[in-house]
Formats: structure tokens, C-alpha cells, sequence
């Protein structure tokens, strides 16, 4: 009795000793993504997120960090106690994006083993303006040879935007406009024309032009072209 007496004592000698070690806090965030659907380019989405302290100490929230093209405030104070929620609000604003978007939001504390919490909003942004194709590539061209492609440029806003200004670097790369008015849901073509100047096995380029939009005031284009490759 006596031995098994001794034993339950240094059983609880020992989870008292190990408990303020242990003690520590815990942050949890049970919804960690968002997902914003699809938004109009230049559009802003805004979305809250909560976490809990489930651990048995103060959480301290250090800092909230993101990635580009979205903002994180801390809404709740720094210190969350045991139990208790914070909030983090975060503003996403898509302008000068495309496609489909992941980013991440960071909140940054001292829970031991997570303290770098992750968040996550997800969704697409559709282009005021649609480039097809996003860039040119001329493969397998000879010395003085010119290739021509076409480049189209759809309107998937609901008002008219006028096109001005088009432009080409460098002097042997050529573009020119079917029209300089977009109507909404309609098309106009960029007719390029990029000629690989003698001696030179690539060139690189770009077309350029505005718009009246303000959500894409300007439009580049990147046109690269390439020689045959050369026997060994």
C-alpha cells in the first residue's frame, strides 16, 4: 500500500511540474478560406474572419501580414483569453488582376505551436477586358522573314470603351486596329505583323494601347519571336 501510495504521489509531483509547462495558449480558426465567387476586375470583396483561443493561456496576436492585392485588420483586441474570439477583417481588392486568385493572410502570435496561422481567400476575376491570346509567340521564323497574327480584345463590361493610342517597340513589329470603339459584349482584333530583322535569331517585343476605362487604362501585350534552331 505504502509503495502504490508513493507512486500516486509522484504521478501528481510530476503533472504539477509539467502543467505550467504545458500551460500554453492555442489558436484556432474554424473557417480558414473564403471563397469570393467571381468578381469584375477592380472590384473589392471584403470578408471576416474569426479564431479562437482554445488554449489555457493569453493569446497575443503579434501582427497580421497578407499577400498582395488584399489588406488585414485585427478587429478584436491584441490579447484574447482563454475562450474568448477575435476577428480579423480583410479587404481584397482585384484591380489589375485575372483569373483565378489565391491569397494568403498570416496572423501572427504566440501560440507555440502555430504561430503562424493561415487564412485563405480564393475566387476569380474577370477581366474588363479579355485578351486572347495574352501574348504572341513566332517559332521557327528565318532571317527577314515577317509573320502576321491576330490578337482579339473582348468587352465583358456594360458600357462602351473606346481604344486610342496603339503602339509597337520594336520599329520592325506592326499592329493595327479593326476599330478603336468596344461595344459591351463585342470584339475588336489587334492585326500584328512582326518581321525577324537579318542576322538575329529572336525578337522581343510588345504592343501597347489605351482605353477609356479606368479599371484598364492601358493594355500591353508581350510578342516574342524565334529563329529556326540552329544545326549543331
Amino acid at each position: 500500500m505504502e509503495k502504490l501510495f508513493a507512486t500516486a504521489c509522484f504521478i501528481l509531483l510530476l503533472t504539477g511540474f509539467f502543467a505550467p509547462v504545458l500551460a500554453s495558449p492555442q489558436i484556432v480558426t474554424p473557417n480558414p478560406a473564403f471563397h469570393f465567387g467571381t468578381l469584375a476586375e477592380g472590384d473589392k470583396v471584403e470578408h471576416v474572419f474569426t479564431f479562437t483561443n482554445r488554449g489555457d493561456q493569453p493569446l497575443v496576436i503579434d501582427r497580421v501580414r497578407s499577400t498582395c492585392g488584399c489588406t488585414g485588420t485585427l478587429l478584436s483586441q491584441k490579447e484574447i483569453l482563454p475562450g474568448k474570439s477575435g476577428e480579423v477583417k480583410i479587404t481584397f481588392d482585384s484591380n489589375g488582376m485575372r483569373g483565378a486568385i489565391v491569397k494568403w493572410i498570416y496572423i501572427y502570435s504566440n501560440d507555440p505551436a502555430n504561430p503562424k496561422a493561415k487564412l485563405q481567400i480564393n475566387g476569380v476575376v474577370k477581366p474588363e477586358i479579355d485578351i486572347h491570346p495574352g501574348q504572341l509567340r513566332f517559332t521557327g521564323m528565318a532571317p527577314g522573314e515577317k509573320r502576321q497574327a491576330q490578337i482579339t480584345l473582348t468587352n465583358n463590361s456594360d458600357r462602351t470603351i473606346f481604344l486610342s493610342n496603339l503602339a509597337t517597340v520594336p520599329k520592325n513589329l506592326a499592329a493595327s486596329l479593326s476599330s478603336t470603339k468596344l461595344e459591351p459584349s463585342a470584339a475588336v482584333r489587334i492585326q500584328v505583323a512582326l518581321e525577324l530583322p537579318p542576322g538575329k535569331n529572336h525578337q522581343n517585343g510588345y504592343v501597347t494601347l489605351s482605353t477609356s476605362s479606368p479599371r484598364s487604362p492601358k493594355l500591353r501585350i508581350p510578342v516574342f519571336g524565334a529563329g529556326k534552331a540552329q544545326a549543331p
